[in-house]
């Protein structure tokens, strides 16, 4: 982990919200062997990134002083003595405590007076260390012996082992100090244990026994109302692992999800804030086709709302405006017609041309990507059009019709041509968020949205499987 990669999270993110879960006065004594007559930073983690908390001074002795009078949030902080060397300790019941190591060695090293919390979290990091040692040494074996059936299944069987000892040194630890911080952190990093699969009347298994217990129990030990997992390094990617990996990848499912997660949260302030932000950030520029519903969603039920009042109105304002234009052209929509002149000089309106499917593509023909992808998109015109009643609508960006014209005939370009500056129905570029080119959208004979922003080796496979769903 690189400590100063992620120091400052957005402006969505930046305001001030006293969390429930904080302690007045507080008073943290670092003796670090090693050090003297120099400063240390001190950090704590939120979310994917970490925050800079205070800068200490280091007496010649080694020692420093972490105080205060005023709330600090309770959860995971750092100590960086460089930006490869530092130590986390706990924030959260013990209010004056003290933490001596070794500069060069801190984890190895790490006494720790009058927090039982951090000392229960050393030891926790100290057999971690000691059995990933372990379990390394087999890993490299395993690669040496990969070929061997008999050996390669030892050395599985005994990382196995070693991994069941961790796992129960960890469930052992949540049983006999429950109210700790770490088994609070424990239970977040927490994985469902799926029990075996039941079988159905029919005498067959369940095939997807498995996956419904595992998302339907992913959250399990999680408390959405309680912000101190916000800070600990593990939350964020607990979140990211469901909507990433979890869900099934669909703009429908994700957006339910979200929407349940949201409500948890709601009660505790700073873990709303937290998850709104995330689905925002996570969806705002995906690339994943269809997935801009999610981010249009989300604004339209929560910032529209009025509900996200940490962030500032500039910027609020900018969201929304970002998402009205994304929702023109969400799959499903009918995007905003276009009516321009075509070589000539005629009008030709877009939502007129009679066909099954209808291609727009966006073109330059200074473009050196277009270079590549437009004699690909005829090919495939002249070979596919009847198969699926295909007509391309063709609008050029540049405002030259010599140019325009002479790049039509050296490439024979026998659809729809028109040239986008001259035009009835208003700038295109904003209508239709057009950056760069080629961009390509595909109409049904509806008129409506059914794919885009795809590479033309990608538009066959794509038809194919669309009309054969349809037919079904």
């Amino acid at each position: 982990m690189k400590i100063f990669s992620k120091l400052v999270l957005m402006g969505l993110l930046c305001s001030c919200i006293t969390p429930a879960s904080a302690q007045k006065a507080y008073k943290v004594q670092f003796h670090i062997k090693g050090m003297k007559d120099t400063t240390c930073l001190i950090a704590n983690y939120y979310g994917n990134g970490t925050y800079i908390k205070d800068t200490l001074k280091i007496d010649k002795s080694g020692k420093c002083t972490f105080t205060g009078a005023e709330d600090l949030p309770k959860g995971i902080y750092i100590f960086i003595i460089t930006e490869k060397n530092y130590f986390d300790f706990i924030i959260n019941n013990d209010k004056e405590f003290s933490m001596e190591a070794d500069k060069v060695n801190t984890l190895k090293t790490m006494t720790i007076k009058g927090s039982p919390e951090n000392t229960l979290f050393y030891d926790y990091l100290k057999f971690n260390k000691q059995e990933y040692n372990k379990v390394q040494v087999f890993q490299k074996e395993l690669d040496k012996h990969s070929k061997n059936p008999d050996s390669a299944k030892l050395l599985s069987d005994s990382i196995f082992k070693f991994n069941r000892i961790i796992i129960q040194y960890k469930l052992n630890l949540v049983k006999q100090y429950p109210k700790s911080f770490l088994a609070f952190m424990i239970n977040i990093m927490k994985e469902p244990e799926v029990p075996e699969t039941p079988t159905l009347p029919n005498g067959r298994k369940d095939s997807t026994f498995s996956y419904r217990y595992y998302r339907n129990h992913f959250w399990d030990d999680v408390s959405f109302t309680d912000d101190r997992a916000l800070r600990t390094p593990v939350f964020h990617a607990k979140l990211l692992k469901y909507f990433d990996k979890v869900l099934p990848q669909s703009p429908d499912t994700i957006i339910n999800e979200a929407d349940f997660l949201i409500e948890k949260s709601r009660i505790n302030s700073e873990m709303f804030k937290y998850i709104v932000w995330f689905v925002t950030r996570q969806y705002e520029n995906s690339e994943i086709m269809g997935f801009d519903k999610i981010f249009v969603h989300v604004v339209n039920k929560y910032y529209i709302t009025n509900q996200t009042t940490w962030v500032n109105e500039t910027v609020k304002k900018e969201i929304i405006k970002k998402a009205a234009k994304m929702e023109s052209l969400l799959i499903g929509k009918r995007p905003p017609n276009m009516i321009m002149q075509d070589t000539s000089l005629q009008l030709v309106s877009m939502y007129n041309i009679n066909a099954r499917t209808l291609l727009i593509l966006f073109w330059d023909p200074e473009c050196n990507h277009c270079e590549q992808e437009i004699p690909k998109l005829k090919d495939f015109f002249d070979t596919s059009r009847d198969k699926y009643g295909l007509d391309i609508f063709a609008v050029c960006s540049d405002t030259s019709l010599v140019k325009m014209k002479n790049y039509i005939k050296k490439k024979n370009l026998t659809w729809i041509n028109v040239d986008g500056p001259r035009t009835l129905t208003g700038e295109y570029h904003g209508q239709y968020d057009i950056t760069s080119t080629p961009v390509i959208y595909i109409l049904n004979e509806q008129k409506e949205i059914i794919a885009k922003r795809l590479a033309v080796d990608q538009i066959e496979k794509f038809l194919e499987n669309y009309y054969r769903k349809k037919e079904k």
